[in-house]
C-alpha cells in the first residue's frame, strides 16, 4: 500500500465492513484473513446481532450487578452453560479474555485458600500466551510482551514455565509436564494452565489429546486444577465448541474471549467446573469490573451465540477448514520459505522458515503480512521465535466462497512479491 493511502499513524482507517470484506476510507477493499485479532467468527456486520444489540441498547445498556439482576446476562449464562455441558455450574464474566485469565488465577487460588501447605505455583507452558494484563502476561510463554514488565510479575503467584526438553519438539510432552510437577512439587502446584491450540506465540500448534488427558490424571493426583484457555479457540473456531472437546478432557475452570462476542463488542468469562469451589460463589469471590456482565455485551454475545448454533457454524469450521487447510498446503508447496500447514479447524498456521541470521533483522512472517495487507488481505503474525514463527490464516467461520477465493488469490500475489524481493536481495 502506497504511504499516499495511510494516516499520519501509518494504517489505513476503516469505514465499512461485511462478512469477510473490510473497506477503508480511501474504498480501498482488504479480505479479512485473520478475523480482526482473531474474533470476528461471525464476519462483519450479521443483521441478527447488529439487531439485538440496537433491541437491547433501547431497553437498557448497564446496570451494575451488586444493584440488580438482568435477565440477558441469565440467558447468556443458561446458554453457555448448556454448551459446556453439566460439568460447569457458573459463569464468571469479565470485559476481556485477558481479565477471564487473571479470574482464573484468582479462583485457583481462592479454590486452595483453606487447604493445607501453600499452594502458589502455576505451571504453563512454553510458548504460550493468556494476555496482556500482568497477572495474564505473567503466565505467559511470550517473552517479548513480558520484556520489561518483570517488575509486575512477583506477586503472590509463581508462574513456572514447562518447555520441551527435545529441541525437535516445539511443545512440552508428558513426561516434561511429569518431570515439572516433581521438581516443583505436587503439593505446591495450584493449576496447570493451557491453550489447546496456541495462538499468537505458538502459531496455532496443539496439545495431543494424549497429553491433554495426562494433564487431567496429573493434576487430579496432585490435587490441582486444570485450567484451560479458550479464548482464541472456544466457541467454535476449533471445529468444536471447545477445543478441548476432541481430547475428551474436562477442565476445572475454562477461560473465554474472543469467539464469545464475534468482535461485536468487550466481553468474556471463565467457565466454573462444578468440583470448584463447592458451596461458594466464584462470581462473588471474584469481583469483577464495572462494565462486567453488562446488559448490553450480555445481550450482544448471547445472539453470537444463538447464531453460532442455529448456522452450526463449529461443524461448518470444521468442514470448511479442512478445505482451507488442502489449499493452504498446495501454496505452502509453491514457496520454499513456507513449511505445511498446522492447527485445527479455522485455526490454521503457515510456518515459515528463515535463517537465524536473518531473523533478527525482519521476521519474515511479518514481512508476508505486510505484503498481504498491501494486496488486500489481512493476515496475523504469530510465533515467540524463530522456529515457532509462522503466519495465522483465520477467516471467519461464515467466509463465502468467492470470499476465500480472494484470499488466496491475494495470499499468493504476497508470497510472489515476498519471494521476488528476496531474489532480489540475493543478486
Amino acid at each position: 500500500m502506497s504511504p499516499s493511502t495511510m494516516p499520519p499513524g501509518g494504517r489505513p482507517v476503516a469505514l465499512h465492513a461485511r462478512g469477510a470484506r473490510v473497506r477503508d476510507e480511501q474504498g480501498r477493499e482488504f479480505i479479512d484473513g485473520s478475523s480482526g485479532a482473531v474474533c470476528v467468527n461471525l464476519g462483519h456486520g450479521v443483521p441478527e446481532v447488529l439487531e439485538a444489540m440496537r433491541s437491547q441498547a433501547e431497553r437498557i445498556t448497564f446496570v451494575h450487578r451488586s444493584q440488580f439482576a438482568h435477565s440477558a446476562v441469565a440467558d447468556l449464562s443458561n446458554e453457555i452453560l448448556s454448551i459446556a455441558g453439566p460439568d460447569y455450574r457458573e459463569v464468571v464474566y469479565t470485559n476481556s479474555g485477558s481479565e477471564a485469565t487473571e479470574t482464573a488465577l484468582r479462583l485457583a487460588l481462592h479454590h486452595h485458600a483453606d487447604g493445607p501447605g501453600d499452594r502458589s505455583v502455576v505451571l504453563t507452558q512454553r510458548p504460550s500466551y493468556h494476555g496482556m494484563t500482568a497477572g495474564a502476561l505473567g503466565v505467559s510463554g511470550h517473552p517479548s510482551r513480558r520484556a520489561g514488565l518483570e517488575a509486575l510479575h512477583d506477586g503472590t503467584i509463581v508462574s513456572v514455565p514447562v518447555t520441551a526438553t527435545d529441541p525437535d519438539r516445539p511443545l512440552p510432552d508428558l513426561a516434561d509436564w511429569k518431570e515439572a510437577f516433581a521438581r516443583v512439587g505436587p503439593a505446591r502446584v495450584a493449576a496447570v494452565l493451557v491453550e489447546p491450540i496456541g495462538g499468537a506465540a505458538s502459531g496455532a500448534q496443539e496439545i495431543p489429546p494424549e497429553v491433554m488427558r495426562g494433564l487431567r490424571a496429573l493434576c487430579d493426583e496432585a490435587g490441582a486444577l486444570l485450567v484451560v484457555d479458550e479464548v482464541m479457540t472456544g466457541f467454535g473456531r476449533s471445529g468444536a465448541w471447545f477445543a478441548h472437546l476432541d481430547s475428551d478432557t474436562r477442565p476445572d475452570l475454562v477461560i473465554t474471549g474472543k469467539g464469545l462476542s464475534g468482535g461485536y463488542t468487550p466481553i468474556g468469562a471463565c467457565l466454573v467446573g462444578a468440583r470448584v469451589l463447592p458451596g461458594r460463589s466464584a462470581t462473588e469471590l471474584a469481583f469483577g469490573h464495572t462494565m462486567s456482565g453488562n446488559p448490553l455485551s450480555a445481550a450482544t454475545a448471547l445472539a453470537v451465540l444463538r447464531y453460532t448454533r442455529e448456522h452450526r457454524l463449529p461443524e461448518r469450521a470444521r468442514r470448511v477448514g479442512a478445505e482451507l487447510r488442502k489449499r493452504l498446503s498446495a501454496i505452502a508447496a509453491r514457496y520454499a520459505f513456507l513449511d505445511e500447514p498446522r492447527g485445527r479447524g479455522m485455526l490454521l498456521a503457515l510456518p515459515v522458515r528463515q535463517d537465524a541470521a536473518d531473523y533478527g533483522v525482519e521476521p519474515l512472517n511479518r514481512r508476508i503480512c505486510s505484503a498481504a495487507e498491501a494486496a488486500g488481505l489481512l493476515l496475523y503474525p504469530s510465533g515467540i521465535d524463530r522456529a515457532a514463527q509462522s503466519v495465522l490464516v483465520t477467516p471467519p467461520l461464515t467466509v463465502d466462497d468467492s470470499e476465500l477465493d480472494d484470499l488466496f488469490t491475494r495470499l499468493r500475489s504476497a508470497l510472489d512479491m515476498v519471494e521476488r524481493a528476496d531474489s532480489e536481495a540475493d543478486r
